[in-house]
Order: structure tokens, then sequence, then C-alpha cells
């Protein structure tokens, strides 16, 4: 039986954020570390001369939660207690240490996430994530919606998508923005009784473009030469219509081809990256009058092919996508989660996270 829990987030609507980041639009690209000949794991660690792939594919600790996810890992859903992720796999921790987007048809639009340092679930851990809570070493989810009720049971879908920061500054920042000498974390509304954060929150949806970007998948196994599709997903969150820079950056070693659409920049840096560079236009949101029916959100898919060109070193970790964009108070940014790259056979490894591209070069 699916119970409605009405107001549990009370006509809500939120963004989400990442506090770990920032700026910091390109996460180091590495390649996990290989085993050292005594089984442990370093930096300096070179690679063996006859790999061994299942070794190799580790991960060299918690694996993200985007991956988790895309694996069937992990799952997110709204439980009794608020917002529930569960780490459902047998072999892996999946790290839960940034704040994320999560979306769903049937129950409010969330933000949400963490300021501890380091959380990890372990397989078969599950966190309960409450409401509009605040302070060191706590989890806590916000709304994204002003009109959608939460429902207990209601699966959530995530590509990846991190937090705008703006929207971490108020989640995770002391701030008084209503100037009554209030923590407004702390500080009742008068209209609603919800804390004057949530619509802080809102106030910033209602009166910018709000982007958010992730990716259909953001795990794919492959093996040398082989191709598989990449898509970016890109969604206004805000009430208002907006422009905005989407940008992709592709390791030395994964060749990218058939860009569509076609990308404004198509370049190669000095290191070897290929990097991808979008314009793109997407209207305001608009949300129902039914408060058990989803806000409809604009939304476009950027996708290429990738070629795995790479000497096929197990597991390597690429980048995050970002997308910028101006607003009538600043500029913002949100990012993705990392793209990662399995080659665990060679020639004859299997595909996963999508699967391949036969038809394409």
């Amino acid at each position: 039986m699916i119970l409605s829990l009405l107001l549990a987030c009370p006509n809500t609507s939120t963004d989400k954020s990442d506090t770990a980041g920032g700026d910091d639009a390109w996460p180091e690209w590495e390649e996990e570390a290989t085993a050292d000949d005594d089984g442990t794991a370093g930096e300096d660690s070179a690679l063996p001369e006859e790999i061994e792939w299942v070794e190799e594919c580790e991960p060299d600790g918690c694996i993200e939660l985007a991956e988790a996810v895309d694996r069937g890992f992990a799952s997110v859903r709204y439980g009794m207690a608020g917002l529930r992720v569960s780490n459902t796999g047998a072999d892996y921790d999946v790290c839960f240490d940034r704040w994320y987007t999560f979306l769903s048809t049937t129950s409010q639009d969330a933000v949400a996430g963490t300021t501890s340092a380091g959380l990890v679930l372990e397989p078969g851990d599950t966190l309960d994530i409450p409401y509009a809570t605040w302070g060191s070493d706590v989890e806590s989810w916000w709304c994204v919606e002003h009109n959608q009720y939460t429902s207990s049971g209601s699966d959530y879908t995530f590509n990846g998508s991190r937090a705008p920061t703006r929207v971490a500054t108020y989640t995770n920042d002391s701030c008084d923005d209503d100037r009554d000498g209030h923590e407004d974390h702390s500080d009742t509304s008068s209209i609603d009784g919800l804390p004057e954060t949530q619509h802080s929150v809102w106030d910033y949806i209602d009166d910018e473009p709000v982007f958010i970007v992730g990716r259909r998948m953001n795990w794919f196994e492959v093996g040398v030469g082989q191709t598989v599709r990449v898509a970016l997903e890109v969604t206004n969150l805000g009430r208002r219509r907006g422009e905005a820079t989407v940008s992709e950056q592709v390791p030395a070693g994964w060749e990218v081809s058939t860009v569509s659409p076609a990308a404004d920049s198509h370049v190669t840096d000095s290191a070897g990256n290929t990097v991808l560079t979008w314009s793109v236009a997407l209207g305001a949101a608009v949300e129902p009058s039914d408060p058990y029916s989803p806000t409809n959100y604009d939304e476009v898919e950027l996708e290429y092919a990738l070629t795995y060109t790479g000497d096929c070193a197990g597991r390597e970790i690429g980048y995050a996508p970002n997308v910028r964009w101006a607003g009538t108070s600043g500029s913002f940014i949100s990012e993705g989660s990392s793209l990662v790259v399995e080659c665990c056979g060679g020639e004859e490894g299997g595909l996963g996270g999508g699967g391949g591209l036969g038809g394409l070069p």
C-alpha cells in the first residue's frame, strides 16, 4: 500500500547543491592505482607486464553513488523517515559524500546530502535522510517542488546530477537572509512553519533558471576499440527560462565522435583531453495545479560516441560534466558525476552501462 505523506515537505520546491568541488569544474582525472606484487595499492605502482583484468578493475575504495545506481548496486526511494538510500550490492562500498539531485514523478523532488566527512554505505546498509536538518555530521534533504506531495515507497531517479553550488550555500552555510536576527535553518516561517532556509531555496528557484547536468549512464565496461553512446542530460529546475554552457571533458585514450547535436566547440587540449562545449536554452519549469502530479521540466540530451583506444589498463575515472549560466543575481554552476570506464578483458571484453554501438565507427 502506498502511503502519501501530505506535506512531509509541505508545498515544496528546491534545488540541490554540491558542497564538495565548488568551482573545481574538472576533478582530477586518475587511473586507479594498480595492485603491487604484495597485494597493496599505491600511487607509484607500475602496471604489471601481464594485466590481471579482474584485479585491475577492482575499485580503489568506495564507488560513487552514480556508478552504484547505474550498476544496480544502489537505490533511492522515499521511506517512512525521509529519503532512503540503500546499498543493495554485495561487493562494493558506496560513497555518500556530496549533495545530489533526486527526481521522482510520484513524490517530491529533492536535493539531499551530508555534512559528514567520508560517509560510506557498506553492502546492505541503508541511510535514512530526514527533512531539513542542519549542523555538522548530519544528513538532510530539502524540497524542490512547491506543489507535489511526498509519497512513501516512491522510487527516485539519479543520473549523477550534483546540487548547484548556490543551493549548497543555503543548505549548508549559516545565514540570515530575512535579516530578522535569527539563523534561517532554525527560524520558522510564519506562513507555513517551515525553515526560512527552505523558502530561500524556493525563492532562488522561482527567480532564476537553475540547471543540473548528469548522464543517462556514468559507468561503462568496454574492450579496446569498442564504442558506447554517452548521453548528457541537462534539465532546468528553475521557474525562469535560461541559457547555459555545458562542458564535457574526455581524457586522452578515449576517442570522441558522432557528436549530436554538434558541439559549439570540439577541441583537444595540450594534455590530449577532448573538450566538448554546447550552448543550450531551456524553458521554465511548469508546476501543475494537482499536488499529486510532477513538475514539467524542460530538458535536453547531448550525445556522443566514445571509443576506448587506451591500453586496457583496467579501471579509469574521468571527469564530471558541468553546466554554467548567468542569472539575475550572479553566475552559477552545477556539476555531474565522474565518468567511469572499465576495460577488464582486452578486445574481447564485454559491454556494460548502455551497450555498444556496432554500427558506429
